[in-house]
């Protein structure tokens, strides 16, 4: 079978949504410009990234041919530019991770919840030609899928931190922990550090657990109501 591109169905995005895309992807791009004329490097690039990843249903959608990611629904696609409109517009450039100290806790917890309802669905949609996927198997995988996410991030902050320099993880001194009390972690910033990468992987966790239940009852609710 000779493969061919599709052409991007953005007829099936509900018109609601797809400007919320389109604002989404613009503010992308301002962040962008506006981080590399600063010389805010690290910004820069992950606003691009951003920018590349409110693109990914589209992606999906043109790359895929005949494969099962084409199913995966426009919503998913929304809730991603939801977290990166709130992570990236209003959480760095606005400064609301420094100014709520429980603003970074709420965008893991977002951002667990988000991963484990797509991956509930994703996992459904893996399964469609072999027959209804099992609600503990979705389950599973949508938890899983979350934490592996979770996971992933850490990966990013840590290998900026080490080959950037950058201070993500909040193990070394600097702008982003002058105002802790470092008596807190046994004066070390390698403590501290530890503490905060462990508390956003829990705070993952937690979304992700209240994402999946959440599909259950929901796909529960559903199968009962035909």
């Amino acid at each position: 079978m000779t493969y061919k591109l599709r052409k991007d169905p953005i007829n099936e995005i509900p018109k609601a949504q797809f400007i919320f895309w389109i604002i989404v992807r613009i503010s992308m791009i301002i962040c962008a410009v506006y981080s590399f004329v600063t010389g805010d490097v690290v910004m820069g690039f992950e606003s691009i990234f951003c920018f590349i990843f409110s693109h990914l249903w589209d992606m999906f959608q043109v790359f895929g041919h005949t494969s099962f990611i084409i199913e995966v629904p426009p919503l998913s696609q929304t809730m991603l530019n939801v977290i990166i409109f709130i992570g990236i517009v209003l959480g760095s450039y606005m400064g609301l991770f420094d100014k709520i100290s429980w603003f970074d806790n709420f965008m893991h917890i977002l951002s667990g919840f988000v991963c484990a309802v797509f991956g509930y669905d994703f996992a459904c949609i893996i399964q469609r030609k072999k027959g209804q996927c099992a609600a503990t198997l979705a389950a599973l995988f949508s938890i899983m899928f979350a934490l592996s996410i979770a996971v992933s991030w850490e990966f990013y902050e840590f290998l900026m931190d080490t080959l950037h320099g950058t201070n993500l993880q909040l193990s070394k001194y600097g702008n982003e922990t002058a105002m802790v009390d470092i008596s807190k972690y046994h004066n070390e910033y390698g403590y501290l550090g530890l503490v905060d990468t462990m508390t956003d992987m829990m705070m993952n966790t937690v979304g992700g657990l209240a994402g999946m239940i959440f599909m259950i009852v929901l796909r529960n609710r559903k199968k009962k109501s035909k």
